[in-house]
């Protein structure tokens, strides 16, 4: 009986010893793992002032005093097309230095965006799109035709854009240019004005 004792507890001890064993084992070349993670793949750090920035030119047309501006702007390079898609409507939306003479909506943020098979690319936009837009027709032609000039300008592949408003189709922004349909067509015509060309960093 004593012996049959000795036994169990003799068990249990060399159990325990292993599970002890293999759990320093374990943690310890887990461990030196992460230390070796982090000093071959260190953390990204900001540029610093005076460090180059790998950037990329783009161009964004402004509609401003009835015409369209041809602005080209230096961005932080991107790779990924709709990576590009998302910085060139955003800046077209970054109201100008000239915001008086703009018809661009204050406040407009880029929701989403879709591309089909047809290369449309459809661009969702916060409620502000409409609810801040207050242009007469021109204007709202002007805005509609830039955001169209920016976006195939810049971006590969992208024949034609659709707006939405909160994921939904519109009538309008401001009830003269009708939104049920891609830009293209909508805006194809010129407007006998001159188109200026300027450039910002």
């Amino acid at each position: 009986m004593n012996n049959k004792r000795i036994l169990i507890w003799a068990a249990v001890a060399v159990l325990l010893a292993g599970f002890s064993g293999g759990g320093y084992y374990f943690f310890r070349n887990f461990t030196i793992t992460k230390q070796q993670r982090s000093t071959t793949m260190p953390e990204p750090r900001e540029s610093l002032p005076g460090q180059h920035v790998d950037v990329m030119t783009v161009r964004i047309f402004n509609p401003v005093g009835g015409r369209l501006e041809d602005v080209e702007k230096n961005i932080p390079r991107r790779i990924r097309t709709s990576a590009i898609a998302e910085a060139v409507i955003e800046e077209y939306f970054r109201l100008p230095a000239n915001a008086a003479g703009s018809p661009i909506p204050a406040n407009v943020k880029l929701l989403g965006l879709y591309r089909d098979a047809m290369q449309i690319l459809y661009i969702d936009l916060s409620d502000e799109a409409r609810r801040n837009f207050h242009g007469d027709a021109a204007s709202e032609y002007l805005l509609l035709k830039g955001l169209l000039e920016t976006v195939v300008s810049n971006v590969t592949d992208i024949q034609d854009v659709k707006v939405l408003v909160e994921g939904k189709e519109i009538d309008s922004l401001g009830g003269h240019v009708m939104l049920k349909y891609p830009l293209k067509n909508l805006v194809s015509g010129e407007i006998k004005s001159e188109v200026k060309i300027s450039n910002e960093q």
